[in-house]
């Protein structure tokens, strides 16, 4: 699975992110944002966004770190319940 993720400079969540979907298998494409970016990035999911890091996955913007972390237990726990 690819992942992309939007940082900032020395944004300590961002490095956390980085981890934790690669952890998890996944390849990830780091952009650090700049206002281009950022407006795109709103436009394109049409949401305001105050905060890095954003995380794409499946071309769905899933949020920042907490909400990742979500999604990944989600996944362990259903992997484990099917083993």
């Amino acid at each position: 699975m690819k992942a992309t993720v939007y940082t900032g400079l020395a944004c300590t969540w961002c490095t956390r992110v980085i981890t934790l979907l690669k952890e998890n298998n996944y390849e990830v494409e780091e952009i650090m944002v700049n206002s281009t970016i950022l407006e795109d990035l709103q436009t394109r999911y049409d949401t305001v966004i105050r905060t890095v890091p954003q995380v794409i996955i499946n071309d769905n913007l899933i949020g920042g770190y907490a909400e990742v972390e979500a999604i990944m237990a989600n996944i362990n726990q259903k992997s484990k319940k099917q083993t």
